[in-house]
């Protein structure tokens, strides 16, 4: 199958998904990460204030790592951290990107992202970015330079704890128990957001260079986020400590329990 994942920034995917597409990855499935963002504001040093082209290029250099340790290729969309806007410009980028993953005119299986709700508004729009490029889709007149899918995807949601707008439902709850290391792994590869940025941002002290220490901070990381997602979930008392959720999205193909099980890993 084909499994495409949207995020605005270039760690959103690995944080959000890592152990469900490391599943993918090792089913067979052909995995592609996506960020609308270069991430080119994530970070606090005076180096990078001057020139922010030079922290760009750490973060792609750090998502091509991550991804490859999730079993997934790579694109970003080149937009300013900051600037996400629903917009035509990005609109036609995301038909473009959804439309040519996949055989033509088929596209990708699955399309993951977080919800359109959310403390970011980078996250905020690009979700509602690629739902407004959903139906557009299957329009043979838009954007005619690319061939329009003869079927739409499934669209689903990762989890969240976000209840403004309505709770998070879980319609798929993927155990990830037995790969959290992995993740992990993936997700250190961001090393200039999990070991330096995000602690700055946090107000929390810098962690310390050792790798076994700083792995160890990832892995604590992981952990609870497993265990967030597993309690959102409403499984938490049935065996399953560890997981990544989502809900399938009312915009794109509504697949039944049967395709549900034939579309998710196990």
């Amino acid at each position: 199958m084909h499994i495409l994942v949207i995020g605005a920034h270039p760690d959103d995917p690995e944080v959000a998904v890592g152990g469900t597409t490391i599943k993918f990855s090792d089913r067979g499935d052909r995995v592609k990460f996506v960020t609308v963002t270069t991430g080119n504001k994530g970070h606090f040093s005076d180096e990078y204030k001057a020139d922010s082209s030079k922290l760009v290029e750490r973060r792609m250099a750090e998502a091509r790592a991550g991804a490859k340790a999730s079993g997934a290729e790579f694109e970003c969309l080149g937009v300013p951290d900051g600037e996400v806007f629903v917009n035509q410009e990005l609109t036609e980028k995301l038909v473009e990107v959804i439309r040519t993953f996949g055989p033509e005119g088929e596209g990708p299986d699955l399309v993951l992202i977080n919800r359109p709700c959310d403390y970011h508004r980078d996250h905020r729009y690009t979700s509602q970015s690629v739902l407004d490029a959903s139906y557009m889709l299957t329009v043979p007149l838009y954007c005619p330079r690319i061939p329009h899918l003869m079927k739409m995807p499934v669209f689903a949601y990762w989890a969240d704890r976000f209840t403004e707008s309505g709770p998070f439902k879980a319609d798929v709850v993927i155990d990830i128990g037995g790969l959290l290391e992995r993740k992990a792994e993936a997700i250190a590869a961001h090393e200039s957001q999990f070991f330096e940025w995000l602690p700055y941002n946090n107000r929390s002290p810098q962690l310390p260079p050792d790798p076994s220490q700083r792995m160890e901070a990832v892995m604590k990381y992981v952990q609870q986020r497993g265990r967030n997602d597993a309690a959102v979930s409403g499984k938490k008392g049935e065996g399953i400590e560890f997981a990544e959720a989502f809900q399938i999205s009312e915009y794109g193909e509504q697949p039944n329990a049967e395709e549900l099980a034939t579309l998710f890993p196990e």
